[in-house]
């Protein structure tokens, strides 16, 4: 964390500045609170762009073009991709604030890397929570912490976070499980207008950025969000009686094909291992000629992560994240491999 504070306090005001970001509440929630930081610290406005994970092959030539002074990594594992960084490295310097499984240890001369694994394995803090409290101690975020709530609430881990839990609950007035509270909803609305696309990660950025905890839904363009969680919440719910009929178990695990125009694996994921914590819930649609997956587990039993890298990388795809959620893409005609080898994997 010193590195990382050093990072950011030797930061120049007239630094370029470029900031990528994963795609997801967590990685939105974390851009929010970088920028305020650089913000209320009379730096430049960043240049921003969010990435899945892995990151695009072209997005090497995107920072290129931006010529920046500083590249931060925001909730993006990186170190699973070593020759972006590589490539980068001659450019200039950079930060990775994640919380993902460590692959390697990217620390050096012109890398910063900030994951609380690398001290402690198996510890599970979101991003946000790591950028509020590097932020923090460097200036007064706290009126920002509700963002770091957001963030934290969309990974949906909170095991390790429990320090901020009860400055949320006190500052805001709230109570245990935060999932269930205003920005449980705040951070369903960021999932739903990711399924919907009624807007872009970057003018979500710009939602938050300009927006009250108490007065969210007046901030400019908060009413698109609003709009697209219900018209997701109607579309869960169709799902879900769905998967009710036609979800298959394998041992410890649990597979349901969603369909569905909206891209709602991860919800779908979250919402049906919420009641079968101790099983790996993998919910996987086809898109093109690849099967993307998404997989659950929140009793962390099985390490979801772990299975769906092992798994994937078997027949020519990729996949990880954390114990409790992960991800994978695989070419389509190989579902059925993937799906021997995985059962292999976790009913040992």
């Amino acid at each position: 964390m010193k590195r990382a504070i050093s990072f950011l306090e030797k930061i120049k005001t007239t630094d370029e500045i470029v900031v990528i970001f994963n795609n997801d509440g967590d990685g939105i929630s974390s851009c929010v609170l970088l920028n305020k930081f650089l913000e209320k610290t009379g730096r430049k406005k960043p240049y921003i762009i969010p990435q899945p994970m892995p990151m695009d092959k072209n997005i090497i030539q995107r920072i290129q073009t931006t010529v920046p002074d500083k590249l931060i990594f925001l909730d993006i594992a990186a170190d699973q991709q070593q020759n972006i960084l590589k490539k980068l490295g001659s450019i200039c310097d950079m930060m990775i604030v994640d919380h993902h499984q460590v692959f390697k240890d990217m620390n050096g001369k012109n890398i910063v890397h900030y994951n609380p694994r690398i001290e402690t394995h198996g510890v599970y803090r979101s991003t946000s929570y790591c950028v509020y409290k590097i932020c923090s101690k460097i200036i007064d975020m706290s009126d920002l912490l509700w963002i770091a709530g957001v963030g934290m609430v969309s990974d949906y881990n909170l095991d390790d976070s429990k320090d901020l839990v009860k400055e949320l609950e006190k500052n805001y007035t709230l109570e245990e499980p935060l999932y269930g509270t205003k920005l449980g909803r705040m951070a369903d609305m960021i999932a739903s207008t990711r399924a919907t696309n009624t807007l872009s990660c970057e003018q979500m950025v710009g939602v938050f950025e300009n927006a009250t905890f108490e007065e969210f839904e007046k901030a400019r363009n908060a009413d698109k969000m609003i709009e697209s969680q219900k018209i997701i919440e109607n579309e869960i719910s169709e799902i879900l009686a769905d998967y009710e009929q036609k979800m298959e178990r394998a041992g410890n695990i649990i597979f349901y094909n969603i369909k569905s125009k909206f891209n709602l694996g991860s919800s779908i994921s979250t919402k049906v291992s919420e009641h079968v914590q101790k099983s790996l819930v993998v919910i996987y649609e086809r898109s093109g000629n690849r099967i993307k997956i998404s997989a659950r587990n929140q009793a962390k039993n099985i390490n979801a992560g772990n299975a769906m890298q092992r798994a994937a990388k078997e027949v020519g795809g990729s996949g990880g994240g954390h114990e409790a959620a992960a991800g994978a893409t695989i070419p389509a005609d190989e579902w059925d491999h993937f799906k021997r080898i995985l059962i292999k994997i976790v009913n040992k």
